[in-house]
């Protein structure tokens, strides 16, 4: 399984007001806007994927190489089908009926009503952010207060992927660590 990204969000959890109130600069120093906006995605990118889990609205494509199963347990959670598209045996694309298929919210699977044959299949969602991370607003500051004073992630000899105060921000938000 692979997921891939087909809308970035539109909103992050962390403004460019609060990330220059926490890199100390003035609302009137514009200068950078563009790349501490573009920081602030790297950031939450980097808590996404130590955490597995979205922090953001965002369109993702689960696509897997193999054919149906009778049920998938998605990934992630907060996620909500939007669509489900297969290549058949004679290679075209399908769009699944939502009629088709069952997807259980709480429990995050998909289950499917009928045997289908395909080569391959994509799960379409929207992902949601849990309610509460305010820890995860403040790890992607901290990242994004090192790769801006910094200019980039290792500075003589540490990392600071390792970060142990943003691991420790980070741990709670922590999901199917298995997978």
């Amino acid at each position: 399984m692979r997921t891939v990204i087909t809308a970035a969000p539109i909103v992050e959890p962390v403004t460019l007001a609060e990330a220059k109130a926490q890199l100390r600069l003035d609302d009137d120093f514009t200068i950078d806007d563009d790349y501490i906006s573009a920081l602030i995605s790297v950031a939450r990118d980097r808590c996404e994927n130590y955490c597995n889990q979205f922090f953001t609205e965002q369109s993702i494509s689960l696509l897997y190489d193999v054919g149906f199963p009778t049920m998938v347990f998605l990934p992630y959670p907060n996620l909500t089908v939007t669509s489900i598209t297969y290549t058949d045996e004679n290679n075209a694309a399908q769009t699944l009926d939502a009629g088709d298929y069952i997807f259980d919210s709480l429990n995050q699977t998909v289950t499917f009503k009928s045997d289908y044959t395909a080569l391959n299949y994509q799960i379409n969602a929207t992902t949601s952010a849990p309610v509460q991370i305010v820890g995860v607003q403040h790890a992607i500051k901290m990242i994004l207060t090192d790769l801006y004073e910094l200019r980039t992630e290792t500075a003589v000899g540490v990392s600071l992927a390792d970060n142990p105060a943003v691991k420790a921000l980070l741990y709670p938000y922590r999901l199917s660590l298995a997978i």
